[in-house]
Formats: structure tokens, C-alpha cells, sequence
């Protein structure tokens, strides 16, 4: 028993030190750059594809059409972009910037921020938030079930 001890607590030794060397990735973050768009980003489009509820985790984006146009809705339920300006509750929204067959760009927090996202053929919408800081929240959004 000792022998076998004394074998393995060296090894057990450097597998924490290992495992820091390995590469850490995000849990689940939008390729970066955003994938090509799917669609002819030029052709004009209504945006009805995007039109209902988006869910990503901690967050719930709601799409409708409101005076010819298309509105947008954000709530936060949690804290994980506090440095972003986004505090647990945050709702925020605004109207949509523009919209393609794949693509939605849009501003909120009275220009506090910018989002562009893309519609992935998985029907996935990947996007980013960036703030006048230039720093960047990213998001994966689903439609909600």
C-alpha cells in the first residue's frame, strides 16, 4: 500500500498543475466573428423571422411589430453583466435598427449600446452587444419554447 502511495501522490501532484495548462474556452459564446450571414443581407425584408420570444441564458429578448416597424425588449435576470451596465432586472428596449432575411441590427440603453446579430441555419441568432466602452457582451439565442 505505501508503495503505491508513494507512486501515485507525485502524479496526483502535477495533475492540477496540468490541468491549469490547459486552454479554457467560453461555455458557450457566439463564434467570433459572427458566422456568415445565411442570406442576401441586401434583399428587403420584413424581419418576421425575428418577430417573437429569443432565450439565452439569464436573458429573454421579445421581437414584435409596433406602428409598421419592428420593437425590441430585453429582461435580465441575473447579474452577469453588472460592468456592462446591465444590473439583475435590467428591461431595456427600443426599435429595431434594421433587419434582413438573417441579420438584425439594433441599439438600446439610449445608445448605450449597439447589437448585431446573425441568424445561423441551425436557427440560432449568435449577436453581440458592444457598449460606447467598446467592451462586449455575447449572446446565443434560441426560440423560446
Amino acid at each position: 500500500m505505501m508503495r503505491i502511495l508513494a507512486v501515485l501522490l507525485p502524479v496526483a501532484c502535477v495533475m492540477p498543475a496540468a490541468a491549469q495548462d490547459l486552454p479554457q474556452f467560453p461555455k458557450a459564446g457566439p463564434p467570433q466573428p459572427l458566422p456568415e450571414a445565411i442570406c442576401d443581407t441586401g434583399a428587403a425584408s420584413s424581419g418576421d423571422w425575428l418577430v417573437g420570444r429569443w432565450v439565452a441564458p439569464q436573458t429573454r429578448w421579445e421581437f414584435a411589430r409596433k406602428d409598421g416597424g419592428l420593437t425590441w425588449t430585453m429582461d435580465r435576470k441575473g447579474a452577469i453583466a453588472e460592468d456592462f451596465g446591465w444590473t439583475e432586472g435590467t428591461s431595456i428596449g427600443g426599435a429595431v435598427d434594421h433587419a434582413s432575411a438573417c441579420t438584425v441590427a439594433l441599439s438600446g440603453g439610449g445608445g448605450a449600446f449597439v447589437f448585431h446579430g446573425v441568424l445561423s441555419d441551425g436557427g440560432k441568432l449568435y449577436g453581440y452587444a458592444t457598449n460606447r466602452r467598446g467592451e462586449t457582451v455575447r449572446f446565443i439565442l434560441r426560440r423560446e419554447r
